[in-house]
């Protein structure tokens, strides 16, 4: 496997899953919380301040999730790499989530007090045939 780092990116605070905390409108329709869509509306506009791809990556990747924790609260991986595939997406950073760009994901969580914080690393992923 031939791997080569590509971007990196940082997200400052806690990244909230946009799964377990949604807001149910009168309609019966469920939305991200407001908490989260501060925090991908923040997040995105971080992103126009990093170095990004001229159009969004349309070829397999391995993605490196370090998630900075700034305190001991019990958090699920699984969604905060949703919520960080989402944001890729939305910022025109991956073309898809889908599993033929996102080939391999790599999750790393640490505990930083009062420093929380998401570092995103982008990586070519070429299989050997």
């Amino acid at each position: 496997m031939d791997i080569k780092r590509k971007y990196f990116f940082i997200f400052k605070g806690e990244t909230p899953a946009k799964k377990n905390s949604r807001r149910t409108l009168r309609n019966g329709k469920t939305i991200p919380s407001r908490r989260f869509e501060a925090w991908h509306t923040d997040s995105l506009f971080s992103l126009l301040h990093q170095k990004r791809p001229a159009k969004p990556i349309d070829t397999p990747l391995c993605i490196k999730m370090v998630f900075c924790h700034g305190d001991r609260t019990r958090r699920d991986s699984d969604n905060e790499a949703t919520s960080i595939l989402d944001l890729l997406q939305d910022g025109l950073i991956i073309a898809d989530d889908n599993w033929q760009i996102v080939r391999k994901i790599c999750i790393i969580n640490r505990y930083e007090k009062n420093n929380p914080h998401c570092e995103i690393t982008l990586f070519d992923y070429k299989e050997k045939e």
